[in-house]
């Protein structure tokens, strides 16, 4: 059975002046063997006293996370060339390893892109890692598909504009959603002029241009009212799935927690005893204090002695991953018949799109955050209640729910316009 080692080393060159060997700006080379050998340069440069030759890695460099991850980058690649040739039966020579491995002389924007979400894996939840995958798969669809270099000094207005056109015309993004990209991109910018990797500053005043319209989606949340949440409790499930989909949406409509956290709470996080839920929430980090209500304390007691082990946690309900559950929450929603008609406004650029569906495909794993929020709205209870609850962190946030969702006071200022206060006004002032 053939195999492949890789070895990293420096170059061992003598100074033609002084016949020692060179130790400033050492090239880092690679050897590839696999019956045959390929070798070839790395790219990178370090003093000699800056290599560790026994772990062949770099140390006590500014880069030297970034060079690591490049050498561990080429290995990588080099073990996939080995094992797709085994596997479809192609000769191992220098020239294919040459031709597939196609090492760089200079390291560029996607290579630190890679080290940043390196980086990022020790730190961030899986969510954010996906978005800034995904921010890496559209810049390369973006290069492919429009012909654009993807490199720091090309960087600059008219590039941002082509980069917005493949978002509206390629992806057919709408604004909330092209703005998001936009702070990626921004958030790794910051952190690749922080490395020293880039000096172009103009991704600091990029923003996206709408006419000055002022856009104002706060209609758009969609959450149960209190009749279509109790057509959803009432409910009687076709099958498991709908019935856990169903228990899912019942403890996240009562607790507002995120799907991440309903997932990940364990049964050692609910005081079944004292009714409480006492949660650290995977996004925030922060503490969230839960008390039961009857809906709550329903599906939590429901599971309490049954076994719903996971990665070796003991879970307080069974939870789906999210793509099935929301799958499964929209069947579910259009057999409670939650069909009522909703009106979503969306802008692309300066342009309004109008668009009414069936609330039942509006469904999916966050309504039931926003249905906790909206039916606290309606109770009256403290926006600094609810928020130690949800764990937002912000005024503003809340308060979208509360510019959509607060109709008293727009009840109450319409009352002013009934016939007989109008006429009260006029037998004042005629006085």
């Amino acid at each position: 059975m053939p195999d492949i080692k890789v070895k990293f080393y420096l170059e061992q060159r003598k100074d033609k002046t002084t016949g020692q060997i060179i130790k400033k700006n050492v090239p880092i080379l690679f050897s590839c063997s696999f019956g045959s050998r390929y070798k070839s340069t790395t790219g990178l440069r370090v003093n000699a006293d800056q290599w560790n030759r026994k772990r062949q890695t770099v140390r006590l460099h500014p880069r030297a996370d970034n060079y690591n991850f490049q050498l561990r980058k080429i290995k990588k690649r080099l073990h996939e060339l080995f094992d797709l040739a085994v596997k479809n039966d192609v000769p191992l020579t220098v020239a294919y390893f040459k031709n597939g491995l196609r090492i760089k002389s200079k390291i560029g924007f996607l290579d630190h892109l890679d080290e940043f979400i390196e980086q990022g894996k020790k730190r961030w939840q899986l969510a954010t890692m996906k978005k800034f995958l995904t921010l890496k798969a559209h810049l390369q669809d973006f290069r492919d598909k429009r012909k654009i270099k993807i490199e720091y000094k090309e960087m600059n207005d008219a590039w941002f504009e082509k980069y917005m056109d493949y978002y509206f015309e390629e992806r057919q993004f709408i604004n909330s959603h092209v703005r998001k990209m936009i702070r990626f991109l921004q958030q790794f910018m910051i952190w690749s002029t922080e490395q020293g990797y880039n000096r172009n500053e103009a991704f600091r005043k990029w923003k996206l241009e709408t006419g000055g319209k002022r856009e104002r989606t706060d209609d758009n949340i969609v959450s149960l009212t209190i009749p279509e949440f109790l057509q959803v409790y009432e409910y009687k499930p076709k099958s498991t799935a709908q019935e856990r989909a169903k228990d899912y949406l019942i403890l996240a409509c009562s607790t507002g927690l995120r799907y991440s956290d309903i997932a990940g709470l364990r049964k050692t996080d609910v005081d079944y005893k004292n009714g409480l839920i006492r949660v650290t929430t995977v996004k925030t980090g922060d503490l969230a204090l839960i008390p039961f209500n009857d809906f709550s304390r329903e599906v939590l007691l429901k599971y309490q002695h049954t076994p719903n082990h996971e990665k070796g946690l003991d879970r307080a309900s069974p939870v789906s991953t999210n793509q099935k559950l929301n799958i499964t929450l929209k069947t579910l929603a259009r057999d409670a018949k939650i069909n009522t008609p909703v009106s979503i406004v969306h802008f692309k650029r300066n342009q309004r799109i109008d668009r009414v569906v069936p609330k039942c495909n509006l469904i999916s794993s966050h309504i039931g955050r926003k249905t906790f929020v909206t039916f606290s709205i309606w109770f009256q209870i403290p926006a600094e209640v609810v928020m130690s609850m949800t764990t937002h962190r912000n005024h503003e946030t809340m308060e979208k729910y509360y510019n959509a969702k607060d109709e008293a006071p727009r009840r109450a200022a319409m009352q002013k316009f009934n016939i007989s206060t109008l006429r009260e006004y006029v037998k004042q002032t005629s006085n």
